[in-house]
C-alpha cells in the first residue's frame, strides 16, 4: 500500500499504514482438525484473521508482534446462555428489592470483563433488566471490555411465572409488570410484549415457558404459557427477524415450545423421547446449560 501511494507522489507515514499483529502461538488448537499444533503465527489485520501460518512469521514494518510461544492459544469460545446483570449469590433475592439499574449496571461491566477474560468472546445474553442492551452497546462501542453480546433484553413471562420478578414479594409489591415489564397474558400481550423488546433494542426473544430452579414458586416444570400463546410471540418475532428462545424444564411446556416454533430450547432438564421426536421434526436447537445445573446443585449444599 505504501509503496503504491508513493507511485502516485504522496508520502504517507508509516504508522498510518495498515499494522498487522502477529501472534507466535507456542501451540494453537485446530478445532477443526482436533490437534494441537506447535509452532504456528496467526496473523491479524484490522480486526479480523486473515492467515494462519506455519513457523513464527517475522515481522516487518510496522508489524506488531505477541509473544505467545510459552502459551496454548484458541479460538474465543461462545456461550449461548448467560446472564451478564448479576450472578448467584445468597444476597439475590434480596437485591431485587435494594438494587436499582445503575447497580445492575455497574456490576455487568465486571462480569462482562471477567467473562471475556476467560476466553467467551462471543454470548447470548437471555434476560435481565434491559441494562443488557445498553451493556451491549458500551462493549461495542469498546468504551468498556468484554464479550460480543446478542441479547434478549427483558425475558418475556406469564403473571406468576418464572420471569415475573415480583414472585415472593409481599402482596402490597406484587404489582402486574404487563407486557412493557415482560408478563403477559393472552395473545394481544404477547404480541405487545415483542414490540416492545423491538423498541428496547433486543436482538431476540426469550420466554420462559415453564417454571424455574430459582424461581419463588411451587413448581420448576409446570407449563406456564398456552400454545396460543407462544404462536403468537413466534409470529409477531418472525415479522421483527427475531429468533425465540423458550426456557424449559417440564416436558410438557417443550412440546408446547416446539410446536409454537421457537428456535431453541433452554435447559431440557425433563426432556423425553417424545421432545427429542419432536424437536429432530421441527429443526429446534436445545442448549442444555449443563454447567448452570451442576452449581445449583453444589451451592445448595452450603448453607445459606
Amino acid at each position: 500500500m505504501r509503496k503504491l501511494l508513493l507511485l502516485l507522489g504522496l508520502t504517507i507515514p508509516v504508522a498510518l499504514c495498515a499494522q498487522r499483529t502477529l501472534l507466535h502461538c507456542g501451540r494453537l488448537v485446530d478445532v477443526t482438525k482436533g490437534q494441537v499444533l506447535t509452532q504456528y503465527t496467526i496473523i491479524v489485520e484490522g480486526n479480523k484473521i486473515a492467515d494462519v501460518q506455519a513457523g513464527y512469521t517475522k515481522a516487518t514494518g510496522t508489524d506488531k508482534v505477541i509473544d505467545l510461544k510459552e502459551k496454548t492459544v484458541m479460538p474465543g469460545l461462545i456461550d449461548c446462555h448467560v446472564h451478564l446483570e448479576d450472578e448467584t449469590t445468597p444476597s439475590q433475592y434480596l437485591q431485587k428489592i435494594t438494587f436499582n439499574p445503575s447497580d445492575y449496571a455497574f456490576q455487568s461491566v465486571v462480569f462482562a470483563k471477567r467473562t471475556l477474560a476467560i476466553g467467551f468472546t462471543t454470548v447470548r445474553d437471555l434476560g435481565g433488566t434491559g441494562v443488557n442492551i445498553s451493556l451491549r452497546n458500551a462493549i461495542a462501542k469498546k468504551l468498556i471490555e468484554g464479550p460480543r453480546i446478542v441479547t434478549a433484553g427483558r425475558s418475556i413471562a406469564t403473571t406468576g411465572g418464572h420471569a415475573d420478578f415480583t414472585n415472593g414479594y409481599r402482596k402490597d409489591l406484587m404489582f402486574d409488570l404487563g407486557p412493557l415489564g415482560g408478563v403477559v397474558n393472552g395473545a394481544d400481550d404477547c404480541m405487545k410484549a415483542v414490540r416492545q423488546r423491538y423498541k428496547e433494542g433486543s436482538d431476540l426473544i426469550k420466554i420462559t415457558a415453564s417454571g424455574g430452579v430459582l424461581s419463588m414458586a411451587k413448581s420448576g416444570e409446570n407449563p406456564q404459557f398456552t400454545e396460543e400463546e407462544i404462536k403468537a410471540i413466534v409470529s409477531t418475532a418472525k415479522d421483527y427477524g427475531f429468533k425465540v428462545a423458550a426456557h424449559c424444564h417440564g416436558a410438557e411446556a417443550m412440546k408446547r415450545a416446539i410446536r409454537g416454533g421457537v428456535s431453541s430450547i433452554e435447559h431440557g432438564t425433563y426432556m423425553d423421547d417424545e421432545v427429542i421426536a419432536l424437536m429432530k421434526k421441527h429443526g429446534t436447537y436445545h442448549v442444555p446449560t449443563i454447567t448452570a445445573g451442576k452449581s445449583v446443585a453444589d451451592s445448595a449444599k452450603k448453607p445459606g
